[in-house]
């Protein structure tokens, strides 16, 4: 999960991430007022991820979220740049006591308070110095929606609109599903060595199938990465789901950036210039020479 989010805001797509088809309808609340709240802002992904957390931890003792005032959203997502949001423990709390320890949902958080990201990549063990924690990309997210709270117009919460979304997993079967780095394109299989042809994706979970049925996951098998791969094999936004059928389905790894498209990411799948001939080059330098 912990390259599932990123920079890049789109609606659709970034709710669809946070909505396994598990979660509860609490959870489903959340995400939905927070989706109104940000409507007409320009939010990164994050903020949607830390909003819709913090409105679930406010709400669990029977508020609905959008009983929730702009005023106590601005006071608990503001602090001292230099801490992590104080709501982080309050979240942890709310998790904890409804049982979502071990759910998609719990694995969406650890992602948001990570203070690590890549820098544990390198650790060796004890014998080597612990890499130093980072700021969270929930840290950064608290700090750009107190500021969007600081002076935010109420009138544009009642007004906002945003469809709800249903949680329904997303599944494309293939007999050629690849995947893309830059200088490599091969074929997803499982841990078995078996040949892949279903990807699940679920909320922030992407999973593939072999043609044994062994189910698993990889780090380079991304939810949104998939999500994207669809777009591009058949033309709909993210909110497409259920099941589809596709004759090849390329998809970026994690090694490349979220949005990256593989056929432009990948050298040997890039559209190369056309080669120019011998003769073509002597007529340029013809025209050249002639002034032409």
């Amino acid at each position: 999960m912990a390259d599932t989010l990123s920079d890049t805001y789109d609606p659709d797509l970034e709710t669809r991430l946070l909505l396994p088809s598990s979660a509860s309808a609490s959870w489903g609340a959340a995400v939905h007022e927070a989706g109104n709240l940000l409507a007409g802002a320009q939010p990164r992904s994050w903020d949607l991820c830390t909003l819709a957390l913090t409105l679930f931890a406010l709400t669990r003792t029977g508020r609905a979220p959008r009983e929730v005032p702009v005023t106590e959203l601005h006071s608990v997502l503001s602090g001292p740049d230099h801490r992590e949001p104080q709501i982080v423990d309050e979240i942890d709390q709310a998790l904890t006591a409804t049982g979502q320890s071990g759910t998609p949902l719990w694995d969406i958080f650890n992602a948001a308070r990570d203070r690590y990201g890549s820098r544990g990549g390198g650790w060796l063990g004890d014998d080597v110095e612990p890499p130093a924690p980072g700021p969270s990309p929930m840290r950064a997210a608290a700090a750009r929606l107190a500021l969007l709270f600081a002076d935010y117009p109420e009138q544009g919460r009642q007004h906002a609109g945003v469809p709800e979304i249903t949680a329904v997993p997303l599944v494309i079967e293939s007999d050629r599903i690849q995947i893309v780095q830059a200088g490599s394109v091969k074929p997803l299989s499982c841990p078995q060595g078996c040949q892949v042809r279903e990807v699940r994706v679920d909320g922030p979970e992407a999973v593939r199938v072999c043609t044994e049925g062994h189910e698993s996951k990889s780090w380079e098998l991304d939810a949104a990465r998939v999500r994207l791969a669809v777009i591009r094999a058949t033309g709909p936004r993210p909110a497409v789901q259920g099941r589809h059928q596709l004759q090849e389905l390329l998809i970026a790894s994690t090694t490349l950036p979220r949005q990256s498209d593989p056929r432009q990411a990948n050298r040997f799948l890039r559209p190369q210039p056309p080669l120019v001939g011998r003769d073509d080059i002597l007529a340029r330098l013809d025209r050249l020479v002639d002034g032409r």
